[in-house]
């Protein structure tokens, strides 16, 4: 499951704009009077036009008509308006409908939240200025948003500046042959989350996970929100081992976290996937995305929420590390000969390591402390 995908297509420089009634015969005409500027997409009811604005990114405006069967035009609205998805919450919503009821049908939108309202028989005119008007609107604010590079819920970056920072780091791990990870992290169970306790305590596990993490992070690392429920982390000079560590010691301080509702008391856990790219090698950042997005699949399909970082086919495989190449790393070890351990061989040697690190690290004198938080 990717998170940081750009929507792109061939219509992609003119706005994208829905139109939602089951009427054929005002979808047609809506289509006619819109069609030269804008791309203009068709559902024809409240169910399917719901699916279309989860699914599409480009969307900046929808209509809707009020009257509809499965799930009415304030149905739909009130789903927009609750998304926990602050682009389709934000989105432009104008309401159609039958001039009979018009003054009462506007009072009841405009409570539900309605940006704007038309009358039907609408004529081109109506659409085209509505159309320009919220189009531009949503354009400028998507564009601002972008420029500042901030998430506002959290004041994490953004999806936009997390893929420009990540791609500054990657350049820069190749340039100096240094190593880089990459971490995807998602609230498990977010969903349920929100159907039983509502956006409001939603939003505030949202944003206290991404103060956690941004507090948790040493000054040259990234934080950013990247999705719904969806964090992204960027180590840079950070191999596969250290992340390990600092996202093991993450997800634990995640776990005593209480988020208490009066009524119930609610601890969240992580579903992390990360990548750790071998430090020269050519690889694209979109590419150590893909990486951790697979790496997050598998950690989903666990049992026990242990993060998963991604491993090539080629390091999947068990021969790769025997016993005997244990041994004779060790030999290596004792007598100084580190360079003779191959690099592939590295992490599976740390892990049959790691119990006697840990136990040394736990009889150090107190005074000496770790510069890695």
């Amino acid at each position: 499951m990717s998170v940081l995908p750009s929507h792109t297509n061939a219509n992609a420089i003119r706005p994208e704009i829905l139109i939602v009634d089951d009427s054929r015969v005002i979808r047609r005409a809506a289509v006619k009077m819109l069609g030269d500027e804008y791309t203009v997409h068709e559902a024809v009811d409240g169910v399917d036009g719901w699916s279309k604005i989860q699914h599409n990114p480009a969307l900046s405006v929808v209509f809707t008509d009020m009257q509809m069967p499965n799930m009415n035009g304030l149905e739909l609205l009130d789903s927009i308006r609750e998304s926990d998805d602050e682009r389709i919450s934000n989105l432009a919503v104008i309401i159609l409908t039958g001039h009979d009821d018009a003054e009462e049908a506007k009072r009841e939108a405009f409570d539900h939240g309605a940006t704007d309202f038309i009358g039907k028989p609408f004529d081109s005119l109506d659409l085209i200025s509505r159309a320009k008007s919220y189009a531009h609107l949503v354009s400028r604010v998507a564009s601002l948003e972008k420029q500042t590079g901030v998430d506002k819920l959290t004041g994490l970056l953004n999806v936009e500046a997390c893929l420009e920072q990540g791609a500054k780091a990657l350049s820069f791990s190749q340039r100096h042959k240094l190593p880089l990870s990459i971490a995807h992290i998602e609230i498990d169970g977010f969903q349920n989350l929100y159907l039983n306790f509502g956006k409001a305590v939603a939003q505030q596990i949202i944003r206290a996970i991404g103060k956690k993490l941004q507090s948790s992070l040493r000054a040259e690392d990234i934080a950013a929100r990247t999705g719904v429920a969806k964090y992204t982390l960027l180590l840079p000079a950070t191999n596969r081992l250290t992340a390990e560590k600092a996202i093991e010691r993450l997800q634990q301080q995640i776990g005593k976290l209480v988020f208490d509702t009066g009524s119930d008391r609610i601890r969240v856990s992580l579903v992390i996937g990360a990548s750790s790219p071998d430090s020269d090698s050519d690889i694209r950042f979109d590419e150590i995305i893909e990486q951790a997005d697979a790496a997050q699949e598998q950690a989903a399909a666990r049992p026990d929420n242990r993060p998963v970082f991604f491993e090539s086919p080629a390091l999947q495989t068990a021969e790769l590390f025997s016993e005997q190449d244990m041994h004779q790393a060790m030999n290596n070890i004792l007598l100084g000969d580190f360079d003779q351990i191959p690099a592939q061989h590295l992490h599976y040697v740390m892990q049959r390591l790691q119990p006697f690190i840990d136990y040394v690290e736990n009889r150090r004198s107190p005074d000496i402390t770790s510069t890695r938080i």
